[in-house]
């Protein structure tokens, strides 16, 4: 994994499980980036660099605060087009290769499926608001919300890159660049019959550039530090949406790599601009959340890993915004050649 004797020392023995560097990731959708596991890592990016080709598979499920459909009611009343869903899974299958000894390249494809979803601005919305105006506290137009049981699909594919500038044995930084390709479904419909609003589709219609820096090191010969400050920059997808722009950095702090098991704490924070849709900003968008995610990874052979984390969530977003709860993970990787 490592072009020298110290790291390799220290890395070596959980070979591919802990070669996560590019197989685990985090749901891309409403303007997060997919991610990767660095040395030690289960979501930050990290800059140590594939020694062999890496298969992984990851389920992320992310829950969500609701509304209540009075309190939907109650937004509309006051001129606030507002949607939410309960609950969202993604499920991603990575494949990662080294180019050189300072170069991997990985391609991720995933399956997203969010539940829960309503809608009181959406077409079918407005038309019925417009016969049965909201009132506060009156539930007689609660009928006129927009329900989606189910927008399962195929999510966009993500191709990342990233090339290791430096490394001196216990410092190491990598490049990160990578691009989202728009091949996830963008055409799944309301219980009502329309086109739902492209943030609760699997798929996003538009493309997306990022690019940052990524570090591995270690603070002692046990305890391994990753971490990775990332830029992503949306172009206008389906329906007219452009996710906003946004800033990510993570950074990992794990415990014992020549152990069967490895604990692992991670700080990531993501801030992102406001959405656009239709060429106007949607003022219930954009702000910052904080994830604090402890995680566990079980080396079960030099050739094989699982692991898991679980995150508690701190939002502070813009607008009107059903809150992230909390999220788990849980995950798998094989190394070939290990």
């Amino acid at each position: 994994m490592l072009g020298n004797t110290l790291m390799k020392k220290s890395l070596i023995p959980v070979a591919a499980g802990i070669s996560m560097v590019l197989a685990s990731s985090a749901a891309w959708a409403h303007g997060e980036s997919i991610r990767g596991g660095g040395a030690g890592s289960i979501n930050a990016v990290g800059a140590a660099i594939l020694e062999e080709k890496v298969l992984g598979l990851r389920w992320d499920a992310r829950r969500y605060a609701v509304f209540t459909d009075q309190q939907m009611v109650d937004f509309k009343a006051d001129g606030e087009d507002v949607h939410m869903h309960s609950s969202e899974d993604a499920y991603f299958i990575t494949y990662g290769f080294p180019v050189n000894e300072d170069m991997d390249i990985a391609i991720m494809w995933q399956y997203n499926n969010f539940k829960g979803f309503k809608d009181n601005g959406d077409d079918f919305a407005n038309e019925c608001f417009a016969k049965n105006p909201p009132k506060k506290g009156d539930p007689s137009s609660i009928k006129c919300l927009s329900p989606t049981k189910e927008s399962p699909g195929a999510g966009d594919t993500l191709v990342t890159g990233r090339y290791r500038f430096f490394n001196n044995g216990d410092h190491q930084f990598a490049s990160v660049f990578g691009i989202i390709i728009p091949t996830g479904t963008i055409t799944n419909r309301t219980d009502n019959g329309e086109i739902i609003g492209t943030h609760n589709q699997p798929g996003s219609g538009a493309l997306t550039i990022q690019g940052g820096i990524a570090y591995s090191g270690h603070i002692t010969e046990k305890v391994a530090v990753d971490a990775d400050l990332i830029h992503r920059a949306n172009t206008i997808g389906a329906k007219q949406f452009r996710p906003g722009n946004s800033t990510q950095f993570d950074v990992a702090i794990s415990y014992g790599h020549h152990n069967k098991w490895t604990p692992v704490v991670e700080l990531n924070i993501i801030d992102f601009k406001k959405d656009i849709e239709q060429y106007e900003v949607k003022k219930n968008s954009g702000g910052t959340s904080f994830y604090l995610s402890p995680g566990l990874t079980y080396r079960i052979s030099k050739s094989q890993s699982i692991y898991a984390n679980y995150s508690f969530v701190y939002n502070k977003l813009g607008g009107i915004s059903n809150d992230e709860k909390y999220r788990f993970s849980l995950g798998w990787n094989y190394g070939f050649g290990s």
